[in-house]
């Protein structure tokens, strides 16, 4: 395995997080907006596809530098930038920009849960206002009685 077959998957795989980042600051700014949910969800979807995508070239990336006596993952990445200077700028550029997505990532997923956390509280206060109280009622002694009774009447033969 050459360098030069590691460097082709790696700028194949830091073209793919770059279009992955692009939809993370275009959900990020959704998120920002007015936003339709219809929206949203095409955006997560693409993000969906481009995780699925950037998994399976890492697979094959972590293939590749065992091939080369390398560890898998960050780790290998690390050791291969040791390499070839071409390699390593790749390498370095891929790792931040992966950065850069987690953290972005992070940031929307904390957007959506406090929506999330809004939209349920905001449900919980219009269920809560919607149903009926009950009233204390009091009888002609100035007695309690229940909701029930007080609807029922009083009624002596």
């Amino acid at each position: 395995m050459s360098h030069s077959a590691l460097l082709t998957l790696i700028q194949s795989e830091l073209e793919l997080i770059e279009h992955f980042f692009f939809t993370l600051e275009k959900e990020h700014e959704t998120l920002l907006s007015s936003y339709s949910n219809d929206e949203l969800f095409d955006l997560t979807e693409i993000k969906n596809q481009y995780a699925m995508r950037l998994e399976q070239i890492g697979q094959e990336r972590d293939l590749q530098l065992q091939q080369l006596q390398l560890a898998a993952g960050r780790e290998g990445l690390l050791q291969a930038r040791l390499l070839d200077p071409a390699l390593a700028e790749s390498i370095n550029q891929l790792l931040d920009l992966a950065e850069k997505a987690r953290d972005l990532n992070e940031k929307n997923g904390l957007l959506i849960h406090a929506y999330l956390a809004y939209t349920t509280e905001a449900l919980s206060a219009f269920g809560q206002a919607a149903e009926p109280k009950p009233q204390d009622v009091y009888d002609a002694q100035g007695k309690k009685q229940s909701a029930l009774a007080s609807r029922r009447g009083y009624i002596k033969a």
